[in-house]
């Protein structure tokens, strides 16, 4: 009898685990007057080689997928990121359209932000603007800075570091398949990329 309690407890608090990795708290973190982009190279490298979630926004920083056997997409709670939510977490930006303003998230707080990749690169409302336009070309060097982004209708990357010839290491939330990973892009010579920047930088902390 005791052996059939201790598995039925095991199999109870194995669920319970399971369900408390799942549901991530929908957000938490806090205001902060000071953003680099420094810190955002930093803060966005802990989300590379974890999963893709399309409308996710939570991470573990253990480098796999923690919630592989969750439904494809839908914002169904899984672990990881998609474009857009990786960029606005990373740019410490606040969850209110528009806002200029500067909040950290933790890794594991599963919010994404109000911003698709189109509405950023259209303007963010007012939270952030286009450096570059469609095509940026391979002479827009001096006009984009590492941890500015490059985003279409549909996707979003941020420039991670600056390369020739238009192409660039582009950290990104790419695929269920593929997580969120470090990959050499020609985004900058696409006609479908605006290169865009956050507004409200800070300098140094």
């Amino acid at each position: 009898m005791k052996s059939r309690v201790a598995i039925l407890t095991g199999g109870v608090l194995l669920g319970m685990g399971v369900a408390l990795l799942v549901s991530k708290p929908v957000e938490a973190g806090y205001s902060i007057t000071c953003w680099t982009r420094s810190n955002a190279v930093s803060y966005s490298y802990t989300a590379l080689h974890e999963g893709y979630e399309w409308g996710g926004g939570w991470w573990t920083d253990n480098n796999y997928d923690d919630t592989p056997s969750c439904p494809t997409d839908g914002g169904s709670g899984c672990e990881g990121p998609d474009c857009s939510g990786l960029v606005f977490k990373s740019w410490a930006m606040v969850n209110s359209w528009g806002s200029t303003g500067k909040y950290y998230w933790y890794a594991g707080d599963n919010v994404h932000g109000p911003y698709s990749s189109t509405s950023f690169r259209d303007g963010c409302g007012g939270a952030c603007y286009d450096v570059c336009t469609r095509p940026c070309g391979s002479g827009s060097y001096s006009l984009t800075i590492p941890m500015d982004a490059f985003a279409k209708s549909g996707h979003i990357g941020l420039i991670w570091s600056e390369g020739s010839d238009g192409y660039d290491d582009i950290l990104e939330a790419h695929s269920n398949n593929a997580g969120v990973i470090l990959s050499e892009r020609s985004y900058r010579l696409s006609s479908s990329y605006d290169g865009v920047r956050r507004k409200n930088w800070s300098t140094s902390c």
